[in-house]
């Protein structure tokens, strides 16, 4: 459950703070060593998908090389090192991928469930099927045929068994790459058989850059609020700022800030405001932004009274102020433990289209209540 991303990764040319991964990829491309199967690894909005997109883009521009023999004086012809995954973005190949119609690249993901008219919550085996066949069909002028998995988190158990069975059997220059914020919850023998490139959370000077360079007219302590709530990742941050979620993060610490004593009419008109048919994704964003909240008030109340420091920034004015007065009445352990159980009522709720209004006071009023038990 996470609020739409934005900006659609295809059309993204430009990629920050990766360059490891991708001379890892392009240094096997140089040796002739290129696997079949890559895992990309990190978290949402990090930067997965565009990457993704960039090997593809790289992979159809160029195709692999026939073995033309030795010189003509029986010497061994070497292949010339390339230093960049960058394309033209004007070639052929990449106005094909950019409109969403390259015939040699295939991309896999949730697909709408005809009977509802929403997305479905999982990947399903006929989606991953569709992979098989296209890999066994000639690409265009002998290249490469790349399929881009969009994600492994969301494969169910069916579909996940049929990637198995496609990594187990890898058609001639075929490349699959898949995709995947939590690599631990996946089946083994599905990751023994990727080349991992693991992308990490960027620093928080390179996420504000790219906040910057894309929101000129942003006011600074604006941008620096995202930065602190973006836990690395520069789509969440565009997220968040398309969607206003600083402000709707204010009114949330609003709120928690009448606790133990909670504002009752104040709690019933925010659940009301985030959860009319007008307030699209702000029920998502509310999960998402509470969950934050917690993490960060146990990261920061556990640093309290040591000598060692954490690098979270306040994103808003008495954040931190509210975390120590909150994260001190009951234990931390008290809180991680009604963390987990505020995301799995969000998670039931979603999935059964439960009254969402409802589940935003249970929410708030399962924390409340723990702090006025203590």
């Amino acid at each position: 459950m996470e609020i739409e991303e934005t900006a659609l990764p295809r059309n993204t040319h430009v990629i920050r703070g990766h360059k490891d991964a991708e001379m890892l990829f392009l240094d096997a491309y140089n040796a002739e060593k290129i696997h079949h199967a890559w895992m990309i690894t990190g978290p949402k909005g990090i930067g997965k998908a565009t990457l993704s997109y960039k090997l593809a883009r790289f992979l159809l521009n160029n195709p692999p090389e026939a073995d033309q023999g030795p010189g003509l004086f029986g010497d061994v012809l070497e292949k010339t090192a390339v230093t960049s995954l960058d394309t033209d973005l004007e070639s052929p190949a990449n106005r094909l991928v950019t409109a969403g119609s390259n015939g040699d690249l295939m991309v896999t993901e949730r697909t709408e469930d005809p009977k509802t008219g929403k997305m479905r919550n999982n990947i399903l085996v006929d989606d991953v099927r569709k992979i098989n066949n296209f890999f066994h069909k000639t690409s265009s002028d002998g290249g490469w045929r790349v399929a881009i998995v969009d994600t492994a988190d969301e494969m169910n158990r069916n579909a996940a068994n049929a990637i198995l069975k496609i990594l187990e059997e890898p058609p001639k220059n075929s490349i699959l790459i898949i995709l995947a914020h939590a690599p631990g919850k996946l089946l083994p023998t599905i990751k023994s058989r990727c080349r991992m490139l693991p992308l990490k959370p960027l620093k928080s000077t390179t996420v504000r850059e790219i906040l910057v360079h894309k929101y000129p007219d942003l006011e600074q302590d604006i941008i620096d609020g995202y930065v602190s709530l973006s836990n690395g990742s520069p789509g969440y941050a565009i997220s968040l700022i398309e969607h206003k979620g600083l402000k709707l993060y204010g009114e949330m610490l609003g709120l928690l800030s009448t606790m133990p004593n909670i504002n009752v009419p104040l709690m019933h008109d925010f659940a009301g405001a985030i959860t009319t048919k007008k307030s699209g994704d702000m029920f998502l964003l509310f999960s998402e932004m509470l969950s934050q909240f917690i993490s960060r008030m146990i990261r920061h109340v556990s640093y309290l009274n040591s000598e060692h420091t954490h690098n979270i920034k306040e994103a808003l004015e008495n954040e931190f102020k509210l975390m120590e007065e909150l994260g001190t009445i009951i234990p931390l352990d008290q809180w991680a433990e009604l963390w987990e159980k505020i995301s799995e009522k969000m998670k039931v709720t979603d999935l059964l289209n439960m009254d969402r209004k409802q589940t935003v006071i249970d929410i708030l009023n399962m924390i409340n209540g723990a702090l006025r038990a203590k």
